[in-house]
């Protein structure tokens, strides 16, 4: 993978609107106005929950960035998979542990783009279809225990990450823990 520190550079933007993002839901879950310029997370308040995750990613992951589908996936798939038990966007009830399974889910998922992306031919080389499906499922169930296992410590350390850059940084460091603990196996 050419290492942790690479893999994280390659994906910095990625990481910095994704902590943008998840930055301004937290703060939202906190009752907190947003950072000035971005979107207020609590004005989704009462939405169907797919429309609102819809708005979050159009407002920190605009069209036009670069790596903009890493980010744009790898955000709304965090948010989704952080509030699937609801069917309405309620900012207040955005709680620590819904905080975690966005945060873990978003790095998992940039990590999974690297390691994908990086595998290339030795992924799409499976014999059917099928088992390439199952390959990529099986890589990304394995780097999402990893980036549970590596990234619960660091974001319980972590403590209240409020400020985009904060998370960026956070993000930054949890892509590259993991990052150091796959490329170890």
């Amino acid at each position: 993978m050419g290492g942790s520190r690479a893999g994280t550079a390659r994906v910095a933007r990625a990481a910095r609107t994704g902590g943008a993002a998840l930055a301004g839901v937290i703060r939202a879950g906190a009752g907190l106005a947003p950072v000035a310029g971005a979107l207020d997370v609590r004005t989704l308040a009462g939405l169907s929950i797919n429309v609102a995750i819809d708005r979050i990613v159009d407002a920190f992951c605009p069209p036009g960035i670069l790596d903009e589908d890493v980010a744009r996936l790898a955000i709304g798939e965090a948010l989704a998979t952080a509030l699937s038990r609801v069917d309405t966007f309620d900012p207040a009830a955005l709680d620590a542990d819904s905080v975690r399974i966005a945060t873990l889910t978003f790095v998992g998922e940039l990590v999974f783009v690297q390691v994908a992306g990086d595998g290339g031919k030795s992924l799409a080389a499976a014999p059917s279809p099928a088992a390439a499906a199952q390959r990529e499922a099986d890589l990304r169930s394995l780097i999402r225990e990893v980036t549970d296992v590596v990234g619960t410590p660091i974001l319980q350390a972590a403590g209240n990450v409020l400020t985009p850059d904060a998370m960026t940084n956070l993000v930054s460091r949890l892509v590259e823990a993991v990052e150091a603990e796959m490329s170890a196996w």
